[in-house]
This record gives structure tokens, sequence and C-alpha cells, in this order.
């Protein structure tokens, strides 16, 4: 039986703007205060759900969460009722004003941590929501993003958020890859964290030891199957907050630039041996060194967080895995002969780990932060299980064009910093999130 990895994207909400909230995100911190395009960003995610839509894989798609966050607000304070004018937030606490308008939700992610049925204890897909307790933007999410698991993935084991305090900080799945293969079979997973001796110099890491642990114990994983390794804080440094910005991983492939991983332990090559074990064939693993592309190159390219999918068809037969790239790939010479090379090779697994490439216009997420994998979340199910999501939220070229003409009636083209607080934005929000619902009904 094969397992079936589903993609899920949440869409850009009306609301999207460049805060500089994101701790130790070169991105977010350099367009801080720059004019964000609304309705660019949603339409750009819907491009690209489209194209992964295209390849046969069923794409998924999540409303954007309700912004202003008024019970958030509430909660710090702010006796705000929708529909009020935020004008007072915005003078006293313009970065309470910002987290409350914050669409980082997007970046789907960071939403949980996912192991099939396979792997867990409870024989059923099993999702830890992240407690995102590293931002303040973030912490917002987790209620409302389980709640919306829940109904995606009704036959799920939907787990809550770890205990909130900085020793359980936990980003989801952008610090988690699985390995294993595309049929249903225990697979390995490797947990990366940021905290520990040595520590970053610059930023905080966003990611704990202790919370990686504890997703690991609470879905019940295969100690076995199951490793850990610290990030390396020079990354963490050049603005790599979460490890996809580093490293990526497909199945029995593993991607990474040399200075991902502070090893001094040698858990990578520990736990290709355990694969080598499990699936009597080796791990492929590419190291990106520093003279190929340097780390500061990697993180402004974002060549490591590209989304890597296999093409779903009816048949049993495997296909090599598509790269879909940020077009800043495209656009450094570097980044893209690397590319080239991969796809181009002389047709061996380990030379050619893909069979092509495409090039997505993200730019709007991309100035937050975020490329073609930090907008999906991986969700490895079994067609039986398949079956039993809910279909309302399943990519449709119907549903993709009704998602559009709603945001081009109702979202703004352009939001600053000054605008957060306008009554005409806040209408309009409440009506471009209205009319979304009613997509999903």
């Amino acid at each position: 039986m094969k397992l079936i990895e589903v993609q899920v994207d949440r869409l850009v909400g009306p609301t999207h703007h460049f805060g500089g909230l994101g701790v130790g995100n070169v991105a977010s911190h350099s367009h801080a205060g720059h004019v964000s395009n609304p309705a660019n960003a949603a339409l750009q995610g819907l491009d690209k759900m489209r194209l992964i839509a295209s390849y046969g894989v069923p794409q998924y798609i999540l409303p954007p969460q309700a912004r202003p966050d008024v019970p958030f607000l509430r909660q710090v304070g702010f006796q705000t009722a929708d529909g009020e004018s935020l004008e007072k937030v915005a003078l006293q606490t313009p970065n309470v004003l910002s987290a409350a308008m914050s669409c980082s939700a997007m970046w789907t992610a960071n939403a949980a941590t996912v192991s099939p049925a396979i792997d867990n204890r409870f024989g059923l897909p099993a999702m830890t929501v992240a407690n995102l307790d590293a931002s303040l933007h973030r912490a917002i999410e987790a209620d409302s993003t389980r709640q919306e698991l829940r109904n995606l993935f009704p036959h799920a084991n939907v787990l809550p958020p770890l205990p909130g305090g900085s020793a359980m900080r936990d980003e989801g799945a952008a610090n988690h890859m699985r390995f294993g293969s595309d049929q249903n079979q225990p697979g390995i997973h490797l947990l990366v964290y940021g905290d520990g001796d040595p520590e970053p110099n610059q930023f905080w890491p966003r990611q704990s030891l202790l919370a990686s642990r504890a997703i690991a114990i609470g879905q019940g994983l295969d100690p076995e199957n199951t490793f850990f390794v610290k990030q390396h804080p020079d990354a963490i440094d050049a603005g790599a907050f979460h490890n996809d910005v580093v490293a990526a991983s497909h199945h029995d492939l593993l991607i990474h630039h040399e200075r991902a991983f502070y090893d001094p332990g040698e858990v990578i090559p520990q736990m290709a041996d355990r694969y080598q074990n499990l699936y009597h064939r080796p791990l492929r693993r590419i190291v990106v060194s520093e003279d190929e592309l340097s780390l500061a190159d990697s993180v402004s390219t974002y060549l490591f967080n590209s989304q890597l999918i296999s093409p779903h068809t009816d048949d049993e037969k495997s296909s090599s895995p598509v790269l879909v790239c940020p077009a800043q790939v495209e656009q450094h010479p570097q980044a893209r002969a690397l590319v080239e090379s991969w796809v181009g090779g002389s047709g061996t697994a380990a030379s050619k780990p893909f069979s092509e490439v495409r090039y997505v216009d993200l730019n709007q997420s991309m100035a937050g932060g975020g490329g073609p994998a930090c907008l999906r979340l991986r969700i490895p199910l079994t067609p039986t299980e398949l079956k039993q999501c809910n279909t309302r939220h399943r990519w449709t070229a119907e549903l993709d064009d009704r998602l559009r003409q709603t945001i081009r009636q109702y979202y703004p083209k352009a939001v600053s910093l000054a605008d957060l607080g306008s009554a005409e934005l806040i209408s309009d929000s409440q009506q471009a999130h209205a009319e979304i619902a009613k997509l999903f009904q």
C-alpha cells in the first residue's frame, strides 16, 4: 500500500503586512515597514497550489485565520470589539496591533509536527500542533490551527500544543524530517533543535530539544527510528530560523548545507545507517559546501526551502520527484547551477535526484521569510485515510476560481503599517473572511 503525501497550504489573508516581528528572520527584519500587497500574496500562493495539484498531488487549502484577533487584543487589555477602530492600539502598542493583524499562519509548515499511522502509538495519523511560543504574533495561532486540522482530518489524532514557556518552544514541521519511501512502511524521524551549547551569538533558537523530545514521546515514535540533531549556530545566526531554510528531505533523500547541523556525535551518519538497515538501500545525501553556495546565499535564495513532490499516478510505479524552487534560485547563478546539476545529471539516482525543476514567484511570502516549503504542511496518508479527509478543502479548479474572484473583489493591493488601524481595512478584511468561509462550508 502506498503512502500519499498530502500538501496543505493556507490562503494568505487580507491583512498580510510586513511587521518585522519574526525572531531571527532576516527577510522579515529587512522588509519591516515596507508596503505589502495582500491580493498579490494570496494569488501567488494559489498559483503554487495549482501547480502542485497539476502533478496529481492531493492539495488542500485552509482559509486564513480571522484577523484582527479580537480575543487576543482583549487578553492584553484592549476592549476592542469587531468593527471598532484600532487606532488606540496602533498608537500605544504598534507591535501588538501588528501581531493581532498578522497573517503568519500562511506558513503552514509551522502548524504541526506530523507522523503517519504506521509510525506512532495511535495507529492513526498524528499531528502535534505547534505552540509557536517563540514569537508573539505566532503564539496566537495554535488554538485555531488545532480546530482547523481536526476539521480537515477528522480521522486523525490532532494533539494539543505543548505547554507554554521558552523551554518547550516548538515551531512544527519546519524542524522535522521523515525518511522512508512511498510505501506504507515504518519511517525514520529526524527532529532538529537549536538550543544548547554552543548557542548562536545573534539570534534566539526557536526550537528546543525538550520540545522535540516531548513530541516524539507524545506521539509514541519508535526510539530506534527517532533521531535528534542540533542546528548549527552559524546557520541560525545567518538567518536560518528554521531547519527547512538550510535542509530539505523527501523519502530517501536528504539535501543540506554543510553548516546546517552541529553534529559532533555524528547523528546524521547513525540515522543513515538505520535507514540502510530498515530499507536495505542507502539514504541518499547531498551536502552543499560553502564554496558551492554560501550560507548567506542559501538563506537569501531559500534554495533548501524548495518544495519536493512526487507526481501522483494511479499505477504503483514510483516517479522521480519534482523540485519547486522560489524564483530567487533561478535568479542566482550559483544556486541555479546547483539545481541544474541535480536535474541534468547522467541519469543515476545519485546524480539526477529530480526529474524537473519549476520556479515559482512567491515574492510576497519570501519578503516575510517564507519560501515554497514554508507554505505547506506534508501529511502522509494511506489511500483509505485520504478518502476520509474533508473534501470541501481539497483544491479544485472551481474552488480556485472562486477564491481568485473573492481576492480580486475584497483584498487590498497595498497595506502599510499605518493602515493596520484603518476602519476601512478592518471592514474589508472581515468581509473577505466571511466570503471565503462560505466557500468551505
